[in-house]
């Protein structure tokens, strides 16, 4: 089995992360054996039949699930859809910790999903007909289990840790898979993230908010009674869907994954709206550059943010390739995916690598007059801070204003802004001081602690630190 990096980059199967058959709850009515449900979000519609024997999955079901299906991509997608492991390396990769517990709740999980069966249909519109048809397919997590477990009372049964595990993915699971319909989710971001709802609800939100060329929405905005659907609440009393979904939010938004998370409006008007922080997201247009070299979505996201200093360079080479060639290379989105892979691989003929200096020695000229003109810039900003430092506060606060406001006008409501100018303008708080905190935050990635330590200057109720 191939070694489990440290917080690997997981796989998951993009569709079957937007059925919301897996319930973001911890706890669901296990007595529940079938259930029927229909939501649309971001223009597509789902109806959803399934029968849950087992109950619904739910809880670390989503953490299970996403285990197998990156270790099923590790090993090459193999073509009986079969993944050999043991339940040491599934938990290990789910980062659950090593006790008796875990291996319960794993055997658990695999179960239930194993039981599982659902009947997807999607909605579509026959042309000329005025008449909504629905295609609908059956599909199953798994089609194949084979395990040890240690008895200890029926339900306190354990996996045994080291022996094999055996588990056949769904046909169209594994098919999707070995297609490339998936998502690179963060696997360092799922293991920071300490309770299952959070886990499932990011999963559930990178895949509605990626759209069919690859690209990932900046904002998402779904109608409340939608979501709950999407997100397999299985309430329908709207405090406990906000109250399950605020808890998740918290998290995310600790964790730099959200940078807003808001339901606005009550009954059938609420909305919840996500703002999306994508603080290390690929640059959107090497992926589109990759997926037109014909890599697949999925790879293409991963590729361009691990290598995307050379993604350029990959596409040179595979153009170079093809003149070579007259014109024909036989899988160019095979070659550029292992030319950012394995370097290593790859001799690079001269008159490429001529191209290729004379082409960074150009850039390397560039960047010496963009630093520069930098330096320059920093002396002049430099000089005139020193001459604002001799002026008046008003004048500091009006030299001072334009870049405050653009750092902190989705920070602060107009009674904060205004009180802010009222002490800046007394002298109680330098307008320049503050800015000079702000931006080097900004730089160092600590701007949300020092608004927070300003908020608590501008509100005396707020305990200062």
């Amino acid at each position: 089995m191939p070694k489990k990096p440290k917080n690997p980059n997981l796989h998951d199967e993009l569709n079957f992360a937007r059925f919301g058959v897996i319930s973001m709850h911890s706890r669901v009515d296990q007595r529940v054996p079938s259930w029927r449900t229909e939501f649309t979000v971001n223009d597509r519609t789902f109806r959803i039949e399934a029968i849950t024997p087992q109950g619904r999955p739910h809880g670390i079901d989503t953490d299970t699930l996403v285990a197998l299906e990156t270790l099923f991509v590790a090993n090459g997608c193999p073509g009986d859809n079969w993944i050999h492991t043991t339940a040491y390396e599934v938990r290990e990769l789910m980062g659950l910790a090593n006790n008796g517990e875990n291996y319960h709740r794993l055997r658990q999980s695999i179960r239930r999903l194993y039981f599982t069966s659902v009947i997807v249909g999607r909605k579509s519109t026959i042309a000329g007909a005025h008449k909504t048809a629905w295609d609908n397919v059956g599909v199953r997590f798994f089609e194949g289990l084979r395990y040890r477990d240690n008895e200890d009372d029926g339900e306190l049964s354990t996996l045994d840790s080291e022996a094999t595990l055996s588990i056949r993915l769904g046909e169209q699971l594994a098919d999707s898979l070995r297609a490339g319909i998936s998502q690179v989710l963060d696997g360092h971001l799922l293991h920071q993230l300490e309770q299952p709802p959070a886990r499932a609800l990011y999963r559930t939100l990178q895949a509605h908010r990626r759209q069919d060329d690859g690209t990932l929405l900046k904002e998402l905005h779904v109608p409340l009674r939608e979501w709950r659907h999407a997100t397999g609440l299985t309430t329908d009393r709207s405090d406990l869907v906000r109250r399950a979904l605020e808890a998740a939010h918290d998290e995310l938004l600790a964790n730099q994954y959200l940078e807003g998370a808001v339901i606005e409006g009550r009954g059938k008007n609420a909305v919840a709206r996500y703002t999306f922080a994508d603080v290390n997201a690929p640059d959107p247009a090497l992926v589109v550059l990759l997926r037109q070299a014909g890599v697949t979505v999925a790879r293409a996201t991963v590729l361009a943010a691990r290598h995307g200093d050379r993604v350029e360079e990959a596409l040179r080479f595979v153009e170079f390739r093809k003149g070579v060639a007259g014109g024909a290379v036989r899988n160019p989105g095979g070659l550029v995916a292992d030319f950012l892979e394995n370097p290593a691989k790859y001799e690079l003929p001269a008159e490429f690598t001529q191209v290729e200096e004379r082409r960074q020695a150009s850039r390397a000229q560039s960047e010496q007059w963009k630093l520069r003109a930098e330096q320059e810039a920093q002396a002049q900003a430099q000089a005139y801070a020193e001459r604002l430092e001799s002026a008046s506060t008003s004048q500091q606060w009006e030299a001072q204003r334009a870049t405050l406001q653009l750092m902190l006008k989705k920070h602060l409501n107009a009674q904060q802004w205004s009180q802010l100018e009222d002490l800046a303008q007394r002298g109680e708080i330098s307008a320049l001081e503050l800015s000079r905190t702000l931006v080097g935050a900004a730089a160092g990635a600590s701007l949300p602690e020092e608004i927070d330590r300003l908020k608590r200057r501008l509100n005396p109720l707020l305990p200062l630190e």
